[in-house]
């Protein structure tokens, strides 16, 4: 059984590899530096999503694949909190999303005004808040309880499952971990391309990843020139 459950850990692990190279500003530049700057502007965000998708169902399958032994299970009306939870945490995943811009986040802004004769907004650098020229020093909404709501959203729904299994937890274990540091790579390119501002709205007292979280936990480093 602990076979199996590294097996899974390895294989989430090797997911978030994967997603995290995908989303760097490198692998962005290096894409448009090959199809151009319109092209990808109007079709990586749309593309991203969809492989993250597909490989999340891959690895949802490899999983499925594995003996797993079940390690609790939750009935009654502890079930039912922790599925009200579940409808919490999606509808603050929810307003994150509309708060960054829905269409924007997932691609689908750029990639009308791609399929168009139209200039082709970039999309949101990762998932923080889309600052404008004033920067964000009282931000509303999911952003003034983490930095990075759309990592956080997920911890709910996976730990307050009302059955946990060997392999869940394997999964649950990398997933979280990437979830929290993955937040720190979000940092990273979100300073890269607002620079300034975000260092207001980081500065500004919101917690890095939930609260209780220090607001200068696991900063990004300075080292991105302007």
């Amino acid at each position: 059984m602990w076979r199996n459950m590294l097996k899974v850990a390895a294989a989430t692990a090797a997911f978030g590899v994967v997603h995290s190279l995908l989303a760097s500003r490198a692998a962005k530049r290096a894409v448009q530096e090959t199809f151009g700057e319109r092209n990808r502007n109007g079709l990586y965000r749309v593309i991203f999503i969809g492989q993250s998708f597909a490989t999340l169902a891959i690895l949802a399958a490899y999983i499925r694949r594995h003996p797993s032994r079940e390690l609790y299970r939750v009935e009654g009306p502890l079930a039912w909190l922790m599925h009200a939870v579940h409808g919490g945490a999606l509808v603050y995943a929810t307003a994150a999303a509309a708060q960054v811009g829905i269409r924007r986040i997932t691609g689908i802004e750029s990639l009308a005004a791609w399929s168009g004769d139209g200039v082709v907004p970039k999309e949101p650098e990762a998932q923080g808040p889309a600052l404008d020229e004033e920067g964000s020093r009282h931000p509303a909404g999911p952003f003034r309880f983490s930095r990075h709501p759309l990592n956080l959203a997920p911890i709910p729904l996976l730990w307050l499952w009302p059955r946990m299994t060997t392999s869940l937890l394997a999964f649950n274990v990398v997933a979280t971990a990437y979830l929290v540091a993955g937040s720190l790579h979000e940092e990273q390119r979100l300073r890269a391309e607002y620079g300034r501002r975000y260092d207001e709205y980081r500065e500004s007292g919101v917690p890095y990843f939930m609260p209780g979280f220090p607001a200068t936990a696991l900063r990004a480093p300075h080292s991105i020139k302007e």
